[in-house]
């Protein structure tokens, strides 16, 4: 049932009734009645959806759905329907970077959860609160071999909506919104000289840390100084030639002991 309505949506959506969501087509939109192709790709995740979006008789709704799966939110896996007029703008931008149709359009960021846009806004500062990425009107892109300031100047000239170059990550925003752009915040040039090298394929070589500075304790509350140890002193010994004499006389005594008493003298 939901595929029913899904589908149903889509084909509101080509047939322009929907209008507060989907942007009516410029002057300069290709819709010429003919069969129109593209191929979308997601670099982060290695998928790609090549369709033929546009018959003779009008949008082809499987394919717009196909190219939906590609732009869902990859943290939660929500899909909605895609402006069918921002992949007309997408493919206009491909052939007017002179790209071949076989070429694909990278698809960094496409439709964005409530949830999913509110935890970005956290963190980055050129996040929108009422981002066309909520309703499938816009995309982060860029395609390969073309410069992203070319990009961003062609999207300028086809005033089909908004439009930004982001020079720190190399992709560009466009959306079916009203014509307008703006400045990004951010952007470190050291960011952006790593990821340079790294796309050339050169090592980047990471500069060491600078050493902390030492805490010099002693300076400020010296540690007390070691006491030295006493010596114990050496017990007295009683020196050599004393032992002797006293071996001497108790010699001498017990010699004294052993001998028998004189006998005692007669008067005369």
């Amino acid at each position: 049932m939901r595929h029913l309505l899904r589908l149903s949506l889509l084909g509101l959506l080509a047939g322009g009734t929907l209008a507060g969501c989907a942007s009516t087509p410029g002057p300069q939109a290709s819709f010429d009645g003919g069969p129109r192709s593209i191929v979308l790709h997601h670099p982060a995740s290695g998928e790609t959806v090549s369709v033929t979006y546009r018959r003779a008789d009008g949008y082809d709704p499987q394919a717009l759905d196909r190219i939906a799966t590609l732009f869902r939110d990859r943290r939660t896996g929500e899909t909605v329907p895609v402006d069918p007029t921002l992949v007309e703008l997408l493919a206009d931008l491909r052939d007017r970077c002179g790209a071949d149709a076989d070429t694909p359009v990278h698809i960094t960021s496409g439709y964005r959860s409530p949830l999913t846009n509110v935890t970005l806004a956290r963190s980055n500062p050129n996040v929108a609160e009422n981002s066309y990425h909520l309703r499938g009107q816009a995309a982060d892109i860029s395609i390969p071999g073309v410069p992203p300031r070319r990009l961003a100047d062609e999207a300028a000239a086809l005033q089909r909506g908004g439009y930004a170059l982001y020079p720190h990550t190399g992709h560009v925003h466009v959306d079916t919104g009203p014509v307008r752009t703006w400045t990004p915040k951010g952007g470190d040039p050291r960011i952006l000289e790593a990821r340079a090298k790294a796309a050339s394929g050169k090592a980047v070589a990471a500069k060491p840390a600078p050493a902390a500075p030492r805490t010099q304790v002693a300076a400020a509350e010296p540690a007390p100084p070691k006491r030295a140890q006493a010596k114990a002193a050496p017990a007295s010994t009683p020196a050599k030639g004393n032992d002797a004499n006293l071996a001497r006389v108790r010699m001498v005594l017990a010699s004294l002991k052993e001998q028998p008493e004189p006998a005692a003298k007669k008067k005369p």
